[in-house]
């Protein structure tokens, strides 16, 4: 064979090895595709309509406009998978900041007063209601109207979908106190929320740090009778929410596998495909670096017909709080909604300003207004 051949068989080879790795791309990429593709359609995507946004200021949707803000709902609907009825455990926005990917996160606190009703008709109720008559829209419409915000995303999550993802991470170690031992264990919350999970209970036999699994950290989060109250359910959620992003992030691929296989079909979205891959992308990233409760000064009573509330003592004033300590916006000023439905409030309850309480004054209650998250150590989750 002559050199000129022999050449012309080597460029010839090499041109198939060439091809070969293409097509060989080509094929993983595909693959890749099918394989989130797949993923995707185990999600429960509903399409909720338009949700209107509150009355913005052209400076506070500025400042917006640089964060992903997104509500999570925890349905207590006692039946895995039923998101459409049912009260809300869980209601936290979420806020993740586009350029630093810290995450910061409101509990609102279930009993709080509010005006329900976005349409200008005033019906003041506990904002929990809001689910309840009209599901994710009117709640995330009722957040709208009375914080001054612009949410139109969701997720919405059953018992099942928490306790399984625990589960695949290897559980979560949490310092359980004897009062919430007793709460455990006087009503059985545990073996409630193994029923909805179809799970085998096991009992929480002691107080301290240890390793619970899911049934038993979600009960953990629905643990309501101990000092503090709903304040303290709320922080319970956050500092679970807190360890759980912790685990994943250093879950290995057949864990990660394995939460995406239990929990996309538990859960309700309005986010999109592409909206949930490009924040899965940069997950790594993300730090949860404040969490609080809302409203941050508040005092309780129960006036009829409300019943036992929540009252922002007063709301213009805890929404200019929030705006700070969520969204770093300085000088805020809340809107006039939002001041007639705080100047409502005040009518209807006679509480001000000068009426907070000051609920984490006690041992017990230390840390459920504002939990500053640290993130050196996975199990490290609050600085209280």
């Amino acid at each position: 064979m002559s050199g000129k051949a022999k050449a012309d068989q080597l460029k010839h080879r090499k041109r198939n090895r060439i091809i070969l790795i293409i097509e060989l791309v080509i094929l993983l990429v595909l693959l890749a595709a099918l394989f989130v593709w797949l993923k995707f359609g185990m999600i429960n995507f509903r399409d909720i309509g338009t949700v209107q946004p509150g009355k913005i200021s052209k400076k506070t949707e500025k400042t917006l406009s640089g964060y992903t803000n997104f509500m999570v709902f925890g349905v207590d609907n006692r039946k895995a998978g039923n998101y459409t009825t049912g009260n809300t455990d869980v209601q936290i926005i979420v806020s993740i900041n586009n350029d630093t990917k810290k995450i910061r996160m409101a509990s609102l606190y279930r009993d709080t007063i509010v005006d329900i009703d976005p349409t200008g008709n005033s019906k003041f109720a506990k904002c929990n209601a809001a689910y309840a008559y009209g599901g994710e829209k009117e709640a995330m419409e009722m957040v709208n109207e009375n914080l001054e915000l612009n949410l139109d995303k969701f997720v919405t999550v059953d018992f099942r979908a928490v306790s399984d993802v625990v589960d695949d991470v290897g559980g979560l170690e949490i310092d359980v106190t004897p009062a919430e031992l007793q709460a455990l264990n006087s009503k059985p919350l545990v073996q409630e929320v193994a029923r909805a999970s179809g799970k085998t209970p096991k009992l929480v036999t002691k107080s301290g740090l240890q390793t619970l699994n899911g049934d038993q950290v979600t009960a953990y989060c629905r643990i309501r009778h101990t000092a503090g109250g709903d304040f303290t359910r709320a922080s319970r959620q956050r500092k679970v929410m807190n360890l759980l992003l912790q685990k994943v992030k250093k879950a290995s691929l057949t864990q990660l596998n394995s939460i995406i296989d239990d929990v996309l079909p538990k859960i309700s979205t309005n986010f999109s495909g592409t909206e949930i891959l490009s924040m899965a992308t940069a997950a790594k990233s993300y730090e949860i670096d404040k969490s609080f409760g809302f409203p941050f000064d508040k005092t309780t009573a129960t006036i009829n017909p409300y019943g036992s509330i929540v009252i922002p003592c007063t709301l213009s004033t805890n929404v200019e709080k929030l705006h700070n300590k969520m969204f770093d916006e300085v000088d805020y000023t809340p809107n006039n909604t939002v001041n007639a439905i705080s100047q409502q409030i005040v009518n209807i309850t006679g509480m001000t300003e000068q009426s907070a309480v000051d609920y984490s004054s006690s041992e017990d209650n230390k840390g459920i207004d504002d939990t500053t998250t640290t993130t050196s150590d996975s199990e490290s989750t609050t600085r209280q």
